[in-house]
């Protein structure tokens, strides 16, 4: 029997993410507020979920995958999107006929802490982003029990996502030079196939946490990336503020996941030798 999955704002990771989902199991509709249709799925929704009337007559689906970006960064912008979108789709949904709900979170639901976090680690986020999207986790979980999975997606780079290249050039960057102070990273290659993965399991947990293997300090990808981009790297003050998070990607590993991109460095490296070279002032 055929899944139906509904991907509810299709952006980049959910175009990167279709190709790898078998098309004689899996018919792919995308729900986002573009009619532009995207050629990875076999159809497409034009709705808004902020917008509820727009939601009517949503096709059947076996699955969701929820990864709608606010258009702001403002606690309002987050409301909506995390609260009253949320609330809006799955009163429209028919959740009987719904076998897995995936929602995509992020790592901003952690606090900082010293020691590598996992899906059991304390959530208490001090961004209101954060704060939006562990409360939306909290109401699906009441909501959708044993039928909901959440992604939690570290730092996402990867083609087209080059503003900490354009900072470092533009010598932008500033950072406390404290060794706790980590980067955590996903290749969106990688993130694609995390859900890829995900929706393929017949028993998926309920929560993975989606980062590479090597969290490394974030003074030492800025001067890897300076070196490589041969500029100079980021000027150290010990004045600012920072929250280190470190984080265990082990759930998501012996779930079988293999990445493609499982070193930081390495996967920033192969980005870069597919960056233009940047114009020359005259």
């Amino acid at each position: 029997m055929q899944n139906t999955l509904l991907w509810v704002g299709a952006g980049d990771i959910a175009q990167r993410c279709a190709p790898h989902l078998n098309p004689s199991a899996w018919k792919r509709t995308a729900l986002k507020r573009s009619p532009t249709p995207l050629a990875e799925f076999d159809d497409h929704v034009v709705a808004d979920v902020i917008q509820a009337h727009s939601l009517q007559n949503l096709p059947s689906c076996s699955h969701v995958i929820y990864s709608v970006t606010p258009t702001g960064r403002t606690p309002e912008s987050y409301q909506a999107v995390y609260d009253t979108g949320l609330k809006n789709l799955l009163q429209a949904l028919d959740t009987q006929q719904l076998k897995r709900f995936i929602f995509i979170s992020s790592t901003s639901v952690y606090g900082a802490d010293q020691v590598p976090q996992d899906e059991i680690s304390l959530l208490k986020p001090t961004s209101f982003s954060g704060q939006a999207i562990q409360a939306a986790e909290s109401w699906l979980e009441q909501e959708l029990g044993e039928k909901l999975t959440i992604i939690r997606f570290s730092g996402l780079y990867g083609p087209g996502r080059t503003r900490i290249f354009n900072s470092l050039r533009a010598q932008q960057l500033h950072i406390n030079p404290a060794m706790t102070n980590y980067a955590n990273r996903i290749h969106s290659e990688d993130a694609a196939r995390v859900c890829a993965h995900v929706l393929n399991l017949s028993q998926p947990a309920r929560c993975y946490v989606a980062t590479d293997s090597t969290p490394l300090p974030l003074r030492q990808l800025y001067a890897h990336l300076a070196q490589r981009l041969g500029v100079e790297a980021p000027h150290f003050d010990a004045q600012l503020p920072f929250e280190s998070k470190h984080f265990s990607n082990q759930r998501l590993l012996n779930s079988g996941f293999q990445f493609s991109y499982p070193q930081t460095l390495q996967g920033y490296d192969q980005l870069l030798e597919t960056q233009p070279d940047p114009p020359h002032e005259s």
